[in-house]
């Protein structure tokens, strides 16, 4: 497969995102999780969990993946001396990471592959279907249970973030666009490398991209990065409501790419509400209460209907997310805290008592079942969902363990496990 070059420019389309992080969910009663279909040590594999010193860092050292429901894909940070490349980038921290393609039931190693990484940034993506991208720096590959890397697009610019949508179709991909001329660029780097000071400041393209078709969706510039709720339909736009004399008021409306947008309802909140697709056809907000440390979560469609709403304690921060595409599941982690933490506040090692990982059913809020991760990663990507969401494979204590996914509660007892309604 050929690889491709982002054009030079592209029609720039003014979309209204709000740039905010992710969001989680939570229950006062976890359930207990079912003990494991399998565990597969990793130590015999290679893997060796990062220092305590990495807990917090946010930096990408593991992933973990269903391939298909008979294989996963693990891949790890091998720590060893690496060759010194000829022409290395200024800003590179390389590492090298060991790719497996691991038999289930059993854990047998099928494929082994190394890929060099010239940053500790997030480097896969599950795109569904067996495929996923893989970023080295700044150009992307393609690869599936075979660990091959075919090239598909090459970025021109220095990458500064990547999003895969919900549903592996959509790419957004968030680089360097240059805001100063030639001659001021080459002063200003000159000036850099002079005092060991980082290279000049610049705005950020964002770039949204059909996966499949490599068509170009829509650009955007920004001064930074944001982040960019977005599926294979269209994106999601928060604002104030302007309509009502609530300051603290905000309109949802769902953009899709073709047609009208679609105002899915208002939420009242003292912060800028957060927003997270959960598939391609439903999406949750998570708002703040004036009185309370806990965050609210309601969960609409694309269409306007209201799916559920549910809460989420302040003691859990720091969410990161896994789907399934075809089974209406999603799973989160968050980080357990021991005390109540702002945007302002500080994160300490010594504050984090665990990282708890959920599985909720998407369509009610309905809380299916809840475990710990270890050694705990702030950067997530240490669990997955299969794609029918029935398995959740789960890195944790010198093993990856599979889990049978509890089926949703009994319909006599519906309404979400995370709720209390507002």
């Amino acid at each position: 497969m050929p690889s491709r070059h982002f054009p030079a420019a592209v029609i720039t389309l003014v979309l209204w995102l709000a740039g905010m992080p992710l969001l989680g969910s939570s229950h006062d009663k976890q359930p207990q999780p079912t003990e494991p279909e399998e565990r597969i040590p990793v130590a015999p594999l290679g893997y060796r969990p990062p220092g305590p010193l990495y807990m917090l860092s946010g930096k990408a050292f593991t992933s973990l993946d269903f391939i298909d429901a008979h294989h996963l894909l693990f891949t790890f940070r091998q720590p060893r001396l690496m060759r010194r490349e000829e022409h290395p980038g200024r800003l590179d921290n390389d590492q090298v990471i060991q790719a497996l393609t691991l038999d289930l039931p059993g854990g047998t190693v099928q494929v082994s592959a190394e890929w060099r990484m010239h940053d500790r940034s997030r480097y896969l993506w599950p795109l569904g279907g067996g495929r996923f991208l893989v970023r080295q720096r700044n150009t992307f590959a393609l690869t599936d249970a075979a660990l091959k890397l075919y090239p598909y697009i090459d970025v021109a610019t220095a990458v500064l973030a990547t999003e895969v949508s919900p549903d592996g179709r959509i790419l957004v991909v968030q680089h360097q666009y240059e805001r100063h001329t030639p001659e001021e660029h080459a002063k200003l780097e000159a000036q850099a490398r002079q005092y060991g000071e980082p290279p000049p400041s610049e705005d950020t393209q964002i770039t949204v991209m059909n996966i499949a078709s490599r068509e170009v969706l829509a650009a955007l510039k920004t001064d930074s990065p944001i982040h960019v709720p977005i599926t294979s339909n269209g994106y999601v736009g928060v604002g104030k409501d302007k309509s009502g004399k609530n300051e603290d008021q905000f309109l949802i409306r769902f953009i899709p790419f073709e047609g009208q947008s679609l105002v899915l309802g208002r939420v009242a909140s003292t912060c800028t509400p957060h927003e997270e697709f959960l598939s391609p056809a439903a999406l949750m907000i998570e708002s703040c209460g004036p009185r309370s440390p806990d965050l609210y979560l309601d969960a609409w469609t694309t269409e306007g209907k209201k799916l559920w709403s549910g809460q989420r304690e302040g003691h859990l921060v720091w969410p990161t997310f896994a789907y399934s595409r075809t089974g209406g599941r999603f799973a989160v982690s968050l980080l357990r805290v021991n005390h109540f933490i702002d945007l302002i506040d500080s994160l300490n090692d010594e504050d984090v008592r665990e990282q708890v990982v959920q599985v909720f059913d998407s369509a009610t809020g309905a809380l299916l079942m809840a475990t710990t991760a270890s050694p705990i990663l702030t950067a997530g990507q240490n669990f997955a969902l299969s794609e029918d969401g029935e398995r959740l494979a789960i890195l944790r204590e010198g093993a990856i363990e599979i889990y049978k996914v509890p089926p949703p509660p009994a319909a006599e007892n519906p309404g979400p496990a995370v709720a209390k309604k507002k």
